[in-house]
């Protein structure tokens, strides 16, 4: 028989990776209020790592007060977090699995009060409509400072025994703000020309080979497009160039992802309906802006509606995008975007769009995936009905379809019936108290 080409060997960098499965990041919601990582958020990651998912990305990891979205955040702003992380990276490595930290800063796309803040900073001072939040323009002494606590993040990172990082320069935050002429209006040496724009995210790239060495894998998270409608957005032709020039600099692969959250949340592709009277009453919605909160609730039904036309889902959704980064790079582009099935991620792989699969949701859904896709097994399958992402850094990241989570969770205590299984389901009963 035919060996799938999602269960061929691929190295990143100096890592090899037993299959071309990949849990892209997600919001987690399971760290301390200040971002020290929790039993809670280690079961979460062992049973992933326990269904045989060759590779862990985690959530996004702050370094500051500025780059933090919300509580319950994982943070590597201090060494005090290393011994944390240390417990995570051993727990998913008992199972055989690779970890990478994903390192960011929120920019603009954060409401400041849920962060504990009074402001958010940004490229230039851009009203953010999703949001409702104007930021102020961040000074190029923060800058460095921003460029600073990435570095010394990763070092954390390698420290904890991370595998790799991870640098977000997509969805319209700090990074992928000053990549783009819609939020970046800036006249001095980081605003105008491309390459300006791109002088933050090459400096921190830098600083982190700096800090983490030559052999240490960084890879990259980027928008394929902005896919901002009559605004001075990022199409491929640019972003596929800042790869480029990423790969120059000694970037050791590129996942593809799309879009900014005024873009209408394109990355979460998926059905709509309930979205926007949840994310206002239990989601972080409830910390919008008064004014705000009261015309979402008024226009949900609406908003819903719009969204269900904006994003609707579809499997691959990325993968026109990818594409055209694998045939411009000769690293590894890994490719994330509504991916449920084991033919379409073969075919996104063979077709030669992506090296690697990326899955967030599907995960989500059925942490042993992976080994179910191996042995052509039934598992628990994400609907994507998005109630997971209507409470993203308010709850913890959870199936909250019941009728599959209950399959889940039943799955994992038929399927690994050792302690990972049964710490997940008492973690469970937990949260719900």
């Amino acid at each position: 028989m035919a060996t799938s080409p999602l269960f061929e060997p691929v190295r990143i960098g100096t890592v090899e990776l037993p299959g071309r499965l990949v849990k892209s990041a997600t919001t987690e919601t399971r760290c301390t209020d200040d971002g020290f990582v929790t039993e809670e958020l280690i079961r979460y990651y062992e049973q992933i790592a326990a269904g045989g998912t060759p590779l862990l990305i985690t959530g996004n990891a702050y370094f500051d007060v500025y780059s933090k979205a919300a509580p319950r955040q994982l943070a590597a702003d201090s060494d005090d977090k290393i011994p944390g992380l240390r417990r995570l990276t051993d727990a998913v490595h008992r199972h055989g699995a690779r970890i990478f930290l994903q390192i960011y800063h929120v920019g603009r796309q954060a409401l400041p009060r849920l962060a504990g803040r009074r402001e958010a900073v940004s490229a230039s001072a851009v009203f953010e409509p999703a949001l409702g939040v104007r930021p102020r323009e961040i000074t190029q002494e923060e800058i460095q400072g921003v460029v600073r606590g990435l570095a010394q993040a990763a070092g954390r990172g390698k420290q904890a025994g991370f595998d790799g990082v991870q640098i977000h320069a997509a969805h319209g935050y700090l990074i992928s703000a000053f990549l783009t002429p819609h939020t970046n209006r800036r006249t001095d040496d980081y605003g105008g020309p491309l390459e300006n724009r791109m002088r933050l995210l090459v400096e921190v790239y830098r600083a982190v080979r700096d800090e983490v060495g030559p052999s240490f894998p960084v890879i990259l998270k980027i928008n394929g497009s902005d896919e901002l409608f009559l605004r001075r957005g990022l199409g491929p032709a640019e972003t596929v160039a800042i790869a480029k020039r990423m790969e120059e600099e000694g970037i050791d692969a590129v996942e593809v992802s799309c879009g900014h959250y005024e873009s209408g949340f394109p990355f979460e592709r998926g059905r709509w309906k309930g979205f926007f009277s949840t994310v206002t009453t239990i989601g972080i919605g409830r910390h919008l802006p008064w004014y705000h909160r009261y015309a979402a609730r008024a226009l949900a039904p609406i908003l819903d509606r719009a969204l269900e036309r904006i994003a609707p889902y579809r499997e691959g959704f990325n993968l026109p995008y990818a594409r055209q980064f694998k045939m411009a790079l000769s690293i590894p582009v890994l490719c994330v975007g509504g991916f449920l099935h084991k033919e379409a991620m073969e075919q996104a792989i063979a077709g030669g769009a992506c090296d690697l699969v990326s899955v967030a949701r599907a995960l989500i859904a059925d942490p042993l995936l992976y080994r179910h896709l191996q042995e052509d097994a039934p598992g628990p399958k994400c609907d994507f009905c998005n109630a997971c992402y209507a409470r993203g850094a308010s709850w913890p990241v959870d199936c909250y379809n019941e009728a599959v989570r209950q399959e889940r969770d039943h799955m994992l205590a038929r399927e690994l019936g050792d302690s990972v299984a049964l710490g997940v389901l008492k973690g469970r009963r937990q949260e719900l108290r």
